[in-house]
Order: C-alpha cells, then structure tokens, then sequence
C-alpha cells in the first residue's frame, strides 16, 4: 500500500472585515454573559440557600464568571489580532478637521447629546473657536473617517469648566 504526499491544506489568514463580524459576534455574546452574570448575582442575594444549595448557586456563579473571563480574553486577543491587520490610514490634518467642522456648522447638520468618548479612544483632535462657543473636532482610533464634535460655550462671563460642553453624533469628515 502506497501513501501519497497530499498537498498542503491552504492556510487564509483573516481578513479585517471577517474579524470585525468576529468581535461584533463576540460582543454579543459577552452582552449576553455579563446579563446571566448579573442575574445570577441579583438571584443570590434575594435567595435563602441550604449549605448544599449555597455550595451549587456558588459553583454556577464561578463557572459564569470564567465563561464571562474567557469571552473577554479571546476579545482582547482579537482587538490585538485586528490592530495588527488594520488598514493603515493617516489621520486627518488639522485643516481638513476645521474645514469639515466649519462645513457642518453651516449646513446645522450636528445632533449633540451624545455620550463623551473614552479618553483611551482618541486618536487625534482640533478645536476651532466660533465666538461664543468653541468646537473640537475628535477623531476616534475604531473610525477615521468619521469626528465627534465637542461644542463648549467659552464666550460667556463664566469661563468653562473641565468637563463642560456637549457632545454631537459621529459625523463623516470627508464632504
């Protein structure tokens, strides 16, 4: 009996799109874990348990919280899997920030109200001053192409305090 040499199976390496759906599945599922989590945890502290059924509700609460562990890890790993593949784009400059925040300024397309980004998350940011307020153009690292607008009234008599202004809903940058 004779064994041939097969040929080797053919090894993809992933692309940023399908390892995006990966992490957005991931999320998900982490969503979902950290709920049971939680439940769990709210069930046990309005439960009276018997020292067997304490030892049980235990047991289940530890093997959630590494399931909940593991799920965050292998996030973690694929967020690092993905900054290695991620398509090189430069930030954009300075001007090209005034030039679209000026431009959504005057077609009064901004929605503010939305929750301020992570400090962590910033790749690069501008202000631009239109008396009484001052605006800041901020760029997040997960999304370039897009600027949050930060709008902070600076022309008042009572200066501005860290902390102060509104934040506006991404916005693309390009025209």
């Amino acid at each position: 009996m004779r064994i041939s040499a097969a040929a080797p199976a053919r090894v993809t390496q992933p692309t940023y799109e399908k390892l995006k759906a990966q992490l957005a599945t991931l999320d998900k599922k982490i969503a979902t874990a950290s709920k049971a989590l939680q439940d769990h945890k709210d069930i046990m502290m309005r439960s009276r348990y018997t020292p067997e059924g304490l030892k049980l509700a235990t047991a289940k609460l530890k093997s959630l919280e590494k399931d909940l562990a593991k799920l965050q890890t292998q996030r973690k790993q694929l967020v690092a899997q993905m900054a290695v593949i991620r398509p090189s784009t430069k930030p954009p400059t300075a001007a090209a920030l005034t030039a679209a925040v000026e431009r959504h300024l005057k077609a009064g397309d901004l929605e503010f109200g939305a929750k301020a980004p992570k400090k962590e998350d910033i790749l690069t940011q501008t202000s631009v001053h239109k008396h009484p307020f001052t605006y800041t153009a901020i760029v997040l690292k997960n999304d370039p192409t897009r600027m949050i607008v930060k709008k902070v009234l600076t022309g008042g008599f009572v200066p501005a305090k860290p902390g102060d202004g509104t934040y506006s809903k991404p916005v693309s940058i390009k025209p």
